[in-house]
């Protein structure tokens, strides 16, 4: 019998355990965590049980110039009323969480879709199994948490410890690289700044109207010589009965001449 079967079989024999609970269930419900714990690791995120701890990374920034890289430790800490209730330390403080790195609260509808039992009981079971680990914790017995392919938790003479398992344990080095914007198009110019010409001096000057010259009367025609001189009226004569324009006669007046005639 392993070390979790052990404590799963003692959390069924309380007095005030899950009655209609069987070992496998617990099981199955246990599994559930360690792979929910797992994924979320490998997805450089962290996950807190409340009331109980949190996994997450300690992360140191390294700047080589021309790169940029972090180093992430797993780290996992005790939550502070889990460890007052039930007077738990840590001899050797563990690095703290970085604040960058992403924590999420167990998904307790992950858990129960993983292990196939309802959320109602599965809530129950792990109640009562870090209840379980709390009292034991208290009276100074040891008492040991396997987290599947994560790591495991010990707890003896009011004291603990969380060892990662070889997957998990040591620094990884993640290169950080610069975030980068997809489809983004650049403006295409307009169809009048690729008309334009290259040289910055030029001048657009709107075309020269052309002025359309009217055609002449018929009926105009070219004053006379004598019309021209000085002293001289050019008189008109009506139109005739007959319809016809009669000749133009020239009338001069001598201004020599004294008196009329």
């Amino acid at each position: 019998m392993s070390g979790m079967d052990r404590v799963l079989q003692d959390v069924l024999a309380r007095p005030y355990a899950l009655k209609d609970v069987s070992i496998d269930t617990l099981r199955q419900i246990w599994a559930g965590v360690g792979s929910t714990l797992n994924a979320t690791l490998q997805n450089s995120k962290g996950m807190s049980i409340p009331n109980f701890g949190t996994w997450s990374f300690h992360v140191d920034a390294v700047d080589l110039g021309t790169q940029k890289k972090s180093l992430r430790t797993p780290v996992f800490t005790l939550s502070e009323r889990f460890a007052r209730q039930y007077n738990l330390k840590n001899p050797k403080k563990p690095s703290g969480i970085s604040g960058q790195i992403p924590v999420r609260d167990m998904n307790v509808l992950a858990i129960a879709a993983a292990s196939g039992q309802p959320r109602d009981r599965v809530a129950a079971a792990l109640k009562d199994i870090f209840l379980y680990v709390g009292e034991q914790a208290l009276a100074g017995a040891p008492v040991k948490l396997d987290f599947q392919n994560v790591g495991t938790f010990l707890s003896a003479g009011g004291s603990y410890r969380f060892t990662f398992a070889p997957r998990f344990a040591g620094t990884f080095e993640v290169i950080d690289r610069p975030g980068t914007s997809y489809g983004v198009i650049p403006p295409t110019p307009s169809v009048f700044a690729r008309m334009r010409p290259r040289s910055s001096t030029y001048t657009h000057k709107p075309p020269t109207p052309v002025l359309q010259e009217r055609p002449a009367s018929r009926s105009a025609r070219p004053p006379t010589a004598e019309a021209s001189r000085p002293g001289s009226a050019r008189v008109m004569s009506s139109p005739g009965l007959g319809g016809g324009l009669q000749s133009t006669r020239d009338l001069t007046v001598h201004m020599q001449e004294g008196g009329g005639g």
